[in-house]
């Protein structure tokens, strides 16, 4: 009586498998869904390499500086020149065709809950004089990534 009941769940069993596969599944897969970044050549990890002054014609090289923009998903992360990562500067972006803008910024300080600059006089060292800041995408490779704003040339190495 045991092996017939036995036999009877298993057959159950297998003929049940197939239908709760195909209802499981596609829940299982689309529960958890995995935002891709649609920044191509632009995500990655820049060191600034050398500033160019618009209304000037100056050039300073940046590599002894240890200037370094992070990019990833929507947020770009200016890396503090002095190595003080308190001062570290997040910013939401968005990039359409050769324009890049970044706006709200903020401090990348976990502690304090990544605190909102609203002085732009607090990013001038980094070369953004704005909250809202506009750039030319000039050059994009692979290596290398040149960007424009209204007063400096940002010119870029993918460290």
């Amino acid at each position: 009586m045991r092996q017939l009941y036995l036999k009877r769940v298993h057959r159950l069993v297998w003929v049940l498998l197939p239908f709760y596969l195909l209802t499981l599944l596609p829940l299982f897969f689309s529960s958890c869904t995995l935002e891709a970044s649609s920044n191509g050549k632009l995500d990655g990890f820049w060191q600034l390499t050398q500033l160019d002054t618009i209304k000037t014609g100056g050039t300073t090289d940046m590599r002894e500086r240890n200037a370094f923009w992070s990019v990833q998903m929507h947020l770009l992360e200016v890396r503090e020149p002095s190595g003080n990562t308190s001062k570290n500067v997040i910013f939401r972006f968005e990039r359409k065709g050769d324009s890049l803008i970044i706006n709200q910024p903020r401090y990348n300080d976990r502690r304090s809950g990544d605190p909102e600059i609203t002085d732009p006089t607090l990013l001038q060292h980094l070369g953004i004089y704005r909250l809202r800041e506009g750039f030319f995408v000039g050059r994009l490779d692979g290596s290398y990534m040149d960007l424009q704003s209204d007063r400096f040339r940002f010119h870029f190495r993918r460290y």
